[in-house]
């Protein structure tokens, strides 16, 4: 080979020294790629937002309007031992409204759940006995959760002919929308 010939030759090519150097389609690919993940996750935080706010702004919404009426809330009067329990408000459909009571002056009472709540319009009844010794104190809550999660805890742990079961706990998502605290008087219970 003359020298005017390797001269004319053009130098050999040397690879890229990093991947950024690449060729031009390698480039663009890693471009898109980027704006293709960005987007993603850009839609991913969107729907998750959404899905968030509907929730805050649907379930206590449905359930911070079920009240306790009777008895009232901070009488500190001595009720019957069958005490009648009423209030105003409804459940959204889907959910039920039970009723629960336990017995606060102790530290390991049983929670009594009763499903027969007596709805009529936007008021709603119930009559719960107060199990345990005259000047006890329970607490009477207002519960809503799903009607098949109440079905479900009626079926396997009520009792017989009745629309009630015990529990140590409140059931999962449960939400209490009210709760009042009375002392048992004299009398038979319900």
């Amino acid at each position: 080979m003359t020298v005017a010939e390797q001269l004319s030759m053009e130098p050999p090519k040397e690879p890229p020294s990093s991947p950024s150097e690449g060729t031009w389609g390698n480039r663009a690919f890693r471009a898109a790629a980027r704006q293709i993940l960005g987007f993603t996750s850009g839609v991913a935080v969107a729907v998750t937002a959404a899905l968030a706010l509907q929730a805050v702004r649907t379930w206590p919404a449905s359930v911070a309007e079920i009240s306790i009426d009777a008895p009232q809330h901070g009488s500190h009067a001595k009720v019957a031992p069958c005490l009648r329990v009423s209030g105003h408000g409804t459940s959204r459909p889907g959910t039920k409204q039970v009723v629960a009571v336990q017995q606060a002056d102790t530290t390991d009472s049983a929670i009594t759940f009763f499903t027969d709540v007596r709805i009529v319009g936007d008021e709603w009844q119930i009559s719960v006995p107060l199990e345990g010794p005259e000047d006890s104190w329970f607490r009477i809550r207002s519960v809503v959760l799903s009607t098949k999660l109440a079905d479900y805890l009626e079926s396997v742990g009520g009792n017989v002919g009745r629309s009630r079961w015990k529990s140590p706990t409140m059931p999962p998502g449960s939400a209490i929308t009210d709760s009042v605290d009375v002392q048992r008087g004299p009398g038979e219970i319900c």
